[in-house]
């Protein structure tokens, strides 16, 4: 049975269980008190005897206490059944256990889910690394923390894998982000089509002394607008290139130079992204990296993980990424573009000084307004006494200060 069929119907037996449980009437039994009310024709009779007595004339003849007969009610049938089921354990008493029964139906599906999704994970992951360690240990003299292949495991959804070990770059990080399909609500998203998609980024910081001045990105065209936004320096640097590519109507062009897309997107490249558009997220050159700021110059590759049967399309993008680590590093921009990209960054520098000397001075101020504030309360206060002296010294100090600035000057 496929697997979005089975956890539509996990989810439907779970609502309906829920549903069942809640729509179930709550029995109760409302039992009426009555008290017997005994009224006591004596106490009346004194009471008007001693009117008599005392004062002389006829007092009104006291009427009859009307007598109220209490009948005693035998005990129902349903008040002995209550009173039995009282009496029972709370596990006998219990008629529905429907509410109890989904939360451990719920629990039970949420372990096992756990442990398949994990597995269905780590599986993946196996597959990955199987095929695509041939390719990083040809290109890198390092793969892994240690002297084997090694990819570590952040959590049951999210792995990593470092390389090193080649020329014009630091080295290079791969991070696996899979379905959370040890989470059981994700998976139920994820059915209805809700979940994101497994994902392969790949990042490489190169060296300080390769590759221009340059930002350059290819994405898709409905996120446009998001990657410019979560990149700062794409969306302070770069405009879309509107000229003609030869990529599909789907990808969008982000570059700081009219330049970069005939150096980078040459035949090949071009034909391995349109061959692959559906597995492709985003490419991304940068040297005002923000991924790590201790490596300002990176490049960013993210491509969606596909089926197993369509692996090999994933090798084919993982080799282009490879590809462009020396591509980028030795590239030369032409003089005229380059001393442009270079205008570029010293002017951004010169804006970013100015904020940071503007957001000083603000500062400043408002440390200054709130000390003035405080001393006006303080002085308000004060008595006029302490008051008046204050004003002296301040007015001193104030002398002090012009004072300071004024040199004596002596002829001999």
């Amino acid at each position: 049975m496929n697997k979005k069929i089975y956890f539509i119907l996990i989810g439907i037996l779970l609502l309906g269980l829920i549903s069942v449980s809640l729509s179930q009437p709550t029995e109760f039994n409302e039992v009426e008190v009555e008290e017997d009310i005994e009224y006591e024709g004596t106490g009346v009779e004194n009471k008007y005897q001693s009117l008599n007595q005392d004062g002389g004339s006829e007092a009104p003849q006291p009427q009859e206490p009307e007598i109220i007969a209490t009948e005693v009610r035998e005990e129902t049938e349903e008040m002995k059944k209550k009173r039995e089921l009282d009496a029972l354990p709370f596990f006998k008493r219990q008629k529905h256990w429907y509410m109890e029964i989904t939360f451990i139906v719920i629990i039970i599906f949420y372990v096992i889910n756990y442990f398949i999704g994990e597995k269905t994970n780590r599986d993946l992951v196996k597959l990955w690394g199987r095929k695509f360690q041939p390719i990083f240990e040809q290109n890198f003299a390092k793969v892994g923390n240690r002297d084997v292949f090694t990819i570590i495991k952040i959590n049951a959804s999210t792995f990593t894998f470092i390389c090193t070990g080649r020329e014009n770059c630091n080295g290079a990080q791969v991070t696996l982000d899979l379905k959370k399909r040890h989470d059981l609500f994700s998976v139920l998203l994820d059915a209805f089509g809700f979940g994101s998609p497994d994902k392969v980024t790949i990042e490489v910081a190169l060296t300080k002394d390769v590759m221009d001045p340059l930002i350059f990105a290819v994405v898709k065209q409905k996120a446009l607008a998001k990657f410019k936004s979560d990149h700062e320096d794409v969306n302070l640097f770069c405009s879309k290139y509107n000229q003609a590519t030869g990529l599909s109507s789907s990808f969008g062009v982000l570059c700081d130079t009219d330049c970069l897309p005939s150096l980078f997107l040459k035949n090949e490249v071009v034909s391995t992204l349109n061959a692959n558009e559906n597995l492709f997220e985003s490419m991304y050159f940068t040297d005002h990296s923000l991924i790590n700021t201790k490596y300002q110059k990176a490049l960013q590759f993210i491509f969606k993980f596909p089926k197993v049967s369509d692996i090999d399309k994933l090798v084919l993008l993982t080799k282009m990424a490879v590809h462009f680590i020396d591509i980028v590093a030795k590239v030369e921009l032409p003089k005229a573009h380059k001393q442009k990209a270079e205008k570029l960054r010293e002017k951004a520098k010169e804006s970013v000084v100015k904020q940071a000397h503007q957001d000083r001075q603000e500062e400043l101020q408002k440390k200054k307004f709130e000390k003035m504030q405080k001393e006006k309360e303080m002085v308000a206060k004060m008595t006029p006494e302490q008051q008046r002296k204050y004003d002296e010294k301040e007015y001193k100090k104030q002398l002090k200060k012009k004072a300071s600035g004024k040199y004596k000057v002596l002829l001999s």
